[in-house]
């Protein structure tokens, strides 16, 4: 059988029109419902993935400032004791009454008490109806230092023991702390200025005393006599930012990195000498409980210059110091924090010695996931040098890097 040209062009459009259909049947429906699948779980695994990303800023940025509240609550209570301890204290008071060469005896310790407490109602002693105090801010802290260590609470901060004999029931407080504070009593005997120099100590000491009353009574010649009431205050410190350790060869403890004096190098003989702070830096780890940069004004109490930043890499800081006539003006900031808050303003300060002293304490890396540091950018617009103190670095790895934007800057290692 003859097939015409016309039936050969008809069977091979039938053959293109079936090859299609199968095509179209059974590769391209199956591939193109696989691709809306595909595209639909792309979709849900997107916004999961958006989901994810949202949580981990939302819990650094919340990581963040829990490190800056931290660093600013332990800035306010680093002044106050963090325990109190009669034999600790004997031995501070020792110490103050041996270098001012004062006659003086401890005539009485009060109780350690604290005005930050409510009655427990549910704990009442029925034999003696004593009732029985729970400090609210020491439960509030054990509270929080719990919640860190993702630890339950088994017990409250006031733990009582119960002591049992045969003739009563008695409940004892086995640990009193919270915002308490605790009275001494001395009567001292010297020369005036030997009582002058025991009330300069008590004032200079790093944590905070106070003398609540004193009494003099003149005897012959320069000697003088009395008694004077000194009030000591602590409270509970969270967790790691305990720096106060008690040593009784060194009972003066850790030294406060925002505080005192430090150990510098005259720029002109290049000798070892003490000098007081200007300002004040620290760098840490991300792994810290407090912010990797803290900067501020030295023997700042308030705190109120204070700038915190927390970088899991490098931080950009940035000093500028000026003068406009015989006064000398400052301001720094962080990525997120600028002291003047309005960065185009200054603030004055009064220069502690001949030059402007910055002291940073830095600390070693924990291996190579620690990147946190910062690049210091310092702009000296003054006829002074300014002196950059940097202890504990890296030798390896400097977690501080100093850039000499303009002026004179001398760094210390």
């Amino acid at each position: 059988m003859k097939v015409t040209k016309r039936e050969q062009m008809l069977i091979g459009t039938l053959l293109i029109v079936l090859l299609g259909y199968c095509f179209y049947k059974f590769f391209y429906i199956p591939q193109n419902q696989k691709i809306v699948q595909l595209k639909v779980s792309r979709d849900t695994y997107s916004q999961k993935w958006e989901q994810v990303k949202a949580k981990i800023a939302s819990k650094s940025e919340k990581n963040e400032q829990y490190k800056i509240l931290n660093a600013k609550i332990f800035s306010k209570t680093d002044m106050l004791f963090p325990s109190i301890q009669q034999e600790e204290i004997i031995v501070v008071l020792d110490k103050m009454i041996k270098e001012s060469k004062l006659q003086a005896e401890v005539l009485g310790f009060s109780e350690v008490s604290s005005n930050n407490t409510e009655e427990d109602k549910s704990k009442t002693n029925t034999a003696t109806n004593e009732k029985i105090t729970i400090n609210e801010l020491d439960k509030l802290v054990n509270d929080f230092n719990s919640t860190l260590n993702k630890e339950a609470i088994t017990e409250k901060t006031n733990t009582t023991k119960v002591e049992t004999n045969t003739a009563t029931t008695k409940t004892v407080n086995t640990k009193l702390v919270g915002a308490y504070t605790m009275q001494v009593t001395l009567e001292f005997k010297g020369i005036y200025e030997e009582l002058i120099s025991f009330i300069k100590q008590v004032e200079n000491y790093d944590k905070k005393i106070i003398i609540n009353n004193i009494n003099i009574v003149a005897a012959e010649g320069n000697i003088v006599s009395g008694n004077v009431i000194v009030q000591f205050y602590g409270v509970p410190k969270l967790i790691n930012n305990d720096d106060f350790k008690w040593d009784y060869k060194v009972p003066s403890g850790k030294e406060n990195p925002f505080e005192g004096a430090v150990t510098s190098v005259n720029v002109t003989t290049k000798k070892k000498v003490e000098v007081k702070n200007d300002f004040v830096m620290s760098a840490k780890p991300i792994t810290s409980d407090l912010p990797t940069i803290r900067i501020g004004k030295a023997e700042d109490n308030s705190t109120s210059s204070y700038v915190y930043a927390d970088n899991i890499g490098v931080e950009a800081v940035e000093f500028h110091f000026s003068k406009k006539g015989d006064k000398y003006y400052y301001k720094y900031k962080t990525s997120i924090e600028a002291y003047p808050k309005d960065f185009n303003s200054v603030n004055e300060f009064v220069l502690s010695s001949e030059n402007i002293n910055l002291e940073i304490f830095s600390q070693k890396r924990g291996g190579e996931t620690d990147l946190a540091g910062a690049n210091i950018k310092i702009f000296n617009d003054t006829d002074k040098t300014v002196v950059v103190n940097v202890q504990n670095d890296d030798t390896v790895k400097p977690r501080v890097n100093i850039l000499k934007e303009k002026g004179n800057v001398l760094v210390n290692r």
